[in-house]
């Protein structure tokens, strides 16, 4: 494990020591911020709260960077805590021309957007900025084509933390979660729930919060941050670290927005959202993370580590769901042999890289193949 990136172990101080590149770029000081007035607003919108530190800490920060890039053509209205549309309807908000960006993930419908269920195969990657970034490199061979077809564009990927299970009574053993309801994403992690002799139930956030408190579910896997951000560390007494599975939480880009664009500001736009990603996976899902552990530890919720037999007997269990995923996505027509060994080799690629290269690569040397430029005189 490169322990230049982010891990689940780490502390708050070492986890920002590691982000010294994605906290200078979105440390925009309110006197360099542009006084023009803007060409263009850039519509987002989401369910997270607005008090969340994806806001506080990633989004607004980034808003006003984007503002700073662009000279003030661009600015931002937001609209958090699901106050424009429903959490689930951002691809049709995308398609009406109602936002601009928000989420449309992968995680909440396998149906959808098949071929990204093979990011959330267990123990490929090893923290949530390499996920990221090989996700981003391999958009527009892979992945692009579930999305577009919608007629939208993507804005960003980001690749959590991995997700840990959060419950009432300890988890330690497989015949703790025997038969139990374990609120999870759709997909991939449904899979290897069921696959674990669990019940899963596909949730969003919210969704797995309300499940949670009515004591509905047994248990919540989610990510630290996430955990955090919606109250669950209040109801749940017990965290079990499994590192089962992450997922890939997409934000859809509207392509009225993107095509309206002068030809000076799309890559600048591009640039942004490529930084945007980086940031979102370091500072939401490291450093939000580690800062939410230790609210974990303050509240008094106990923290399991499966031991390595344990840990073993999982993995023996879930052994099924990778091939079963491959079968199912050749049957669609997919290369899945092919992606899964591109996956693994982009992994290996960026297993030197640190956090900081990562986030510096995004801004020197952005993708530039994830939204195509249409063909303008």
């Amino acid at each position: 494990m490169n322990h230049r990136q982010i891990i689940g172990t780490d502390s708050t101080q070492q986890v920002i020591d590691k982000t010294l590149a994605a906290r200078q770029w979105l440390n925009v000081l309110a006197c360099d911020m542009p006084t023009t007035v803007p060409e263009f607003t850039l519509r987002v919108s989401a369910h997270i709260p607005a008090n969340s530190p994806a806001v506080q800490d990633v989004f607004e920060p980034a808003f006003r960077r984007l503002q700073l890039m662009t000279k003030g053509a661009i600015n931002v209205k937001a609209f958090w805590g699901g106050s424009l549309h429903p959490e689930r309807e951002g691809l049709q908000a995308l398609q009406s021309g109602l936002t601009d960006l928000c989420p449309v993930y992968s995680a909440w419908d396998a149906k959808l957007f098949p071929a990204a269920q093979i990011l959330s195969l267990p123990f490929i990657f090893d923290s949530a900025e390499a996920a990221t970034a090989v996700s981003e490199d391999l958009y527009r061979k892979y992945f692009s084509q579930d999305v577009e077809k919608h007629d939208i564009y993507m804005g960003r990927m980001v690749a959590t933390s991995e997700y840990n299970l959060f419950s009432r009574s300890p988890i330690r053993s497989l015949e703790d979660i025997d038969g139990q309801k374990i609120a999870c994403s759709n997909g991939v992690e449904s899979d290897i729930f069921a696959a674990l002799g669990a019940i899963p139930v596909g949730c969003s956030t919210p969704e797995a919060k309300k499940q949670f408190e009515e004591d509905k579910v047994f248990a919540v896997s989610i990510s630290d941050s996430a955990a955090q951000t919606v109250g669950l560390y209040k109801s749940a007494k017990y965290r079990t670290s499994a590192n089962l599975v992450r997922v890939n939480l997409e934000y859809g880009l509207s392509k009225q927005f993107w095509e309206k664009l002068p030809l000076s500001l799309q890559p600048i736009f591009n640039q942004w959202l490529r930084s945007l990603a980086q940031a979102g996976a370091q500072i939401f899902y490291g450093l939000a993370g580690a800062r939410a552990c230790s609210a974990f530890l303050d509240h008094k919720m106990e923290f399991i580590s499966l031991s390595t037999d344990e840990q073993q007997r999982w993995k023996e269990k879930i052994k099924p769901v990778e091939a079963h995923l491959i079968q199912h996505l050749g049957s669609l027509g997919y290369p899945a042999e092919k992606m899964l060994q591109d996956l693994l080799t982009q992994t290996k690629h960026y297993q030197t890289w640190s956090a900081n290269d990562l986030m510096q690569a995004s801004i020197v040397q952005p993708l530039t193949n994830i939204i195509p430029i249409p063909n303008k005189p």
